[in-house]
This record gives structure tokens, sequence and C-alpha cells, in this order.
């Protein structure tokens, strides 16, 4: 599932059967109230200073960036990154061609960005707020473990010393945890379960950047 042909492929057939959204595991609404929890966490009460920067890593065609643009409490700029071109041209036509959608704060900003999230060179270092991974890393190593390690030491380069880097994922804590080790994560990594669907359990897990890591 990690080769980029088929996810184009799978994107091609969502819009043209006019579907708006496809989301693995789960959408927006699933989890608002987790991702704004983070949100607040990374911004403290009455924030006053510039967009927190957001990044939503192999986006897709999800509503995750297009929910928090809109609901986000405080300023950002939701950067929403996907190397299939037909899935940034579907979410862009969204924004260009669908109904408007207001932020709830005047200051933020959206963008849909094709780019591979395992080289993440546009982006500088300790830049980045938050890094959201729902279910990309998963895709990755289905194809390539080192491309998935790739992506997590992106992300964890871009990220700020107080930024998190939040994967969502079925994938249980013994496999998982293994995997963040492998990839060069500190200790620094927190999990809970978001819920379950399908007798499947959904986890988050939460990591923040340490010297390990760096």
């Amino acid at each position: 599932m990690g080769a980029a042909v088929t996810w184009d492929s799978i994107y091609n057939c969502y819009s043209s059967n006019k579907s708006l959204h496809f989301d693995w595991f789960f959408g927006y609404n699933h989890m608002r109230s987790f991702l704004h929890s983070l949100i607040c966490e990374l911004a403290p009460q009455k924030y006053t200073g510039p967009p927190l920067h957001l990044i939503d890593l192999g986006c897709g065609t999800s509503d995750v960036g297009l929910g928090i643009y809109r609901d986000s409490p405080v300023p950002v700029l939701m950067s929403c990154v996907d190397r299939s071109a037909p899935a940034i041209v579907a979410m862009n036509n969204i924004l260009t061609k669908g109904p408007p959608i207001i932020p709830r704060h005047p200051d933020s900003c959206l963008q849909f960005i094709e780019g591979d999230a395992t080289d993440l060179h546009g982006f500088p270092s300790a830049s980045v707020s938050l890094v959201l991974d729902k279910g990309t890393s998963d895709s990755l190593l289905r194809s390539s473990r080192m491309e998935a390690h790739r992506m997590v030491k992106e992300a964890l380069r871009i990220l700020h010393p107080k930024g998190k880097l939040v994967q969502l994922t079925d994938e249980d804590p013994d496999a998982r945890l293994h995997f963040l080790e492998e990839a060069g994560v500190g200790p620094e990594v927190t999990f809970q379960i978001l819920g379950d669907r399908d007798d499947i359990s959904y986890y988050a897990y939460i990591v923040t950047p340490s010297p390990c890591s760096e």
C-alpha cells in the first residue's frame, strides 16, 4: 500500500465517484476532542503569538487538516502534505470550488502541498509544532521499513523542541514502540487508546523530541 501508483489510483477512483474524503482508520470528527487538546497543550490560554505550524503527513483526501483549520481556537498554519498529485488536486479543488471554509481564528491558513514525507526539505529544522501521521507510517511499513524510519527522522528534524509527533495507528504498543526505538526516537513516548472499531483498537503515540532523537 505504500506505492505511489496505488494511492493515485485510490484517490482518482474516489474523485470520479464524487467522494470528498477518504480516511484511513477514521476521520476528523472521531478525534476532534483529542486533536483540540493537543493544540491547547501547544498554545497556552489566551495565546497571542504567530500561527502554530501543524503538518499532516500523508494527508491524502482526509478531512483532518480541514477540520483543524476550521475549528482551532488559536491561529494555525495547517500544511497537508502528500506525494499523490491526484489527492492534492482534489483537496485544492475543495478549497477553490467548494463552499467557503471559514476558520475559527482569522489568522489561520490552510495549504495542500505535493511532497514526500520521507524528505521534507521544504520545511526548516525545528520549525513545526505538531506533526500528524495518521496511518502514513503504517502504509510505508508495508513496503519499506527504511522509508518509514526516514519519515520519523524527518518529522523529528522539523519539530521544534516543544513540539510533538503524533502517530495514529492500529499497531499495538509492543510493535510500535519497538519501531520508534529502531527509528531513533528517545524515551519520550506516551500512548493512549483512541477507541475501538470492528474489534480493532486504535492508538495515538505521542513523541516529544529529546536529545536521543536529534
